[in-house]
């Protein structure tokens, strides 16, 4: 396995995507081994198992590489793509669900040109390689519980999951906050709805768009 001295989480991915674009999806043993070299001097350690997670995770890119290659914009795309898998794997601290994987899917058709059959198939490689190297890195530390919305616990449990867009993972995560009824999430203000988006659920917008605020005041029978 890989020792402690493994190279950070993002920097490790840059050079893998910045690798397969200056090589154009293309190398030989030689390229390889110049790659290798350059984590070693990141502080990557290289072990048997190493080479193997690096590899998985070049050919995915590689994959997608090839994908797009005939796109007018190889190199943005490779970079949107990049960006927002990364963003996504350190916002979901590498666990995810079915219902986060479509919120991600949603989010690359949404800024990206280069969309096309089989997509999919080709971002979810990625997503699982980028995975491994998550799992690797030092556990995040956050200041997340200093501005947590103020909640008290209700008497009785509300099925959450019955309000559109909240499914059985993100109620999961409300639960854990405290917030387990209708009438605390139709209480929300704009500073928890901000605060539960952006260090909770990890989903930007989706509070309002699913405008989850109104359909718990109407099951709350308010």
């Amino acid at each position: 396995m890989a020792t402690a001295k493994t190279a950070p989480f993002e920097e490790l991915t840059k050079l893998a995507s910045d690798f397969v674009t200056t090589q154009k999806g293309m190398w030989d043993h030689t390229a390889w081994m110049d790659f290798l070299g350059r984590v070693q001097q990141k502080g990557g350690a290289i072990s048997a198992d190493m080479q193997s997670h690096l590899g998985d995770l070049l050919e995915a890119m590689k994959d997608y590489h090839t994908a797009v290659s005939s796109t007018e914009d190889v190199e943005k795309a490779m970079s949107t793509v990049f960006n927002e898998s990364v963003a996504f794997v350190q916002r979901q601290k590498g666990v995810w669900g079915h219902e986060e994987w479509e919120d991600f899917v949603t989010t690359i058709r949404a800024n990206t040109l280069t969309w096309f059959e089989g997509m999919e198939a080709y971002l979810g490689g990625v997503l699982e390689s980028l995975k491994v190297f998550y799992a690797l890195s030092p556990p995040e530390t956050g200041r997340e519980a200093a501005s947590a919305p103020k909640v008290t616990r209700p008497a009785q449990q509300d099925d959450l999951t019955a309000i559109p867009g909240l499914g059985p993972v993100l109620a999961e995560k409300l639960n854990k906050q405290g917030i387990q009824s209708y009438a605390q999430l139709a209480a929300l203000t704009d500073e928890d709805i901000a605060h539960l988006e952006k260090n909770v659920i990890k989903f930007a917008g989706r509070i309002t768009r699913y405008d989850w605020v109104g359909h718990a005041k109407k099951l709350a029978g308010e």
